[in-house]
């Protein structure tokens, strides 16, 4: 049905007369339209709202209204084009009336007041909401930690060496004191990295909530740095120190030397030896009635980042002069 309607249509049109009549239907809707919009309206238009003369040292707390509605009496062409071409409304800080400190608001009939000195070319005859509320505080800046959110899976027999490098680690943050005082520290979006070794950089952006976004941040991306080394074991006896023997006593200890698996950078392998080491029996330790005492590992050098005692219990003899 629709489609021989369409036909039909599409057949009357390549007529002459059709042709002609639907141009001068066309033009005298268009004069119509013109004559419309010549009468005055009462129709509402939207105004932008832009806070002025704000203190330098002040900034805008909250969210303010960002624009308002109001009934308006004007010709059609102006009501069309305001809509079309939303127009702002400039709110000077001296138009409010100061509520307490640093509070401020501005009655409706101010509002219209502004618009009315603004646009002389219109007339407002309703506002569709209450009064304006406008709070104002202190610019603060403070510093807050940066908490990388990163995970590492290290090649094999690879460590870190020394300490992960966070550059910055702290940064300022700076803008209205309600949103400075929210925002405690701040983490970096999520980084995975795989079978890493050598030296290394990352940079990663940091994760900003949304509800702080209004401030200034001293930078939004941290660099993260280190170093991976190799790492290997190796074995050596330490000879172990008895601590607080009394006088005219002597502690026989067997095995007098113990075992250690050092890890250590494969680099820093050849220079392990004993003289790094100190591992001691405490006399005071021993028991009653026990034949073993326990040795203790109290120094070993930096570069060592583990080791494992494999000699956990040491017979003893103890003679008295």
């Amino acid at each position: 049905m629709a489609g021989k309607f369409f036909t039909y249509l599409k057949a009357l049109l390549k007529k002459p007369k059709a042709s002609i009549f639907l141009m001068f239907l066309f033009i005298s809707s268009f004069i119509w339209f013109l004559i419309s919009l010549s009468d005055n309206y009462i129709s509402h238009v939207t105004f932008n709202l832009n806070y002025m003369s704000i203190p330098e040292d002040k900034l805008v707390l909250g969210k303010p209204k960002k624009n308002i509605t109001v009934d308006i009496e004007a010709s059609g062409f102006k009501i069309l084009n305001y809509r079309i071409f939303r127009r702002e409304l400039n709110l000077p800080l001296d138009n409010f009336k100061e509520k307490k400190g640093d509070h401020f608001y501005m009655l409706p009939a101010q509002v219209e007041n502004v618009i009315n000195n603004q646009y002389k070319s219109l007339v407002v005859r309703k506002m569709n909401q209450d009064s304006l509320l406008l709070d104002l505080g202190v610019n603060k800046k403070k510093y807050i930690k940066v908490d990388p959110d990163i995970h590492f899976e290290f090649a094999e027999d690879h460590q870190l060496k020394d300490s992960l490098r966070i550059q910055p680690d702290s940064i300022w943050v700076r803008g209205p004191e309600d949103l400075v005082k929210k925002i405690k520290e701040v983490t970096t979006e999520k980084g995975n990295y795989n079978n890493v070794k050598g030296s290394f950089e990352y940079v990663l952006p940091l994760k900003i909530p949304d509800s702080v976004k209004e401030l200034e941040f001293e930078t939004k991306r941290i660099t993260i740095s280190g170093t991976m080394e190799r790492y290997s074991e190796r074995i050596i006896l330490v000879p172990v120190q008895v601590q607080n023997l009394p006088e005219n006593t002597t502690l026989k200890l067997y095995p007098d030397k113990v075992k250690l698996i050092c890890k250590a950078p494969i680099s820093q392998l050849k220079n392990i030896n004993e003289n790094g080491f100190k591992v001691v029996c405490d006399y005071n330790d021993i028991q009653k009635n026990s034949a073993v005492v326990i040795p203790r590992l109290v120094e070993k050098p930096k570069y060592v980042t583990s080791v494992k005692m494999l000699d956990m219990k040491l017979e003893f003899l103890i003679k008295k002069q």
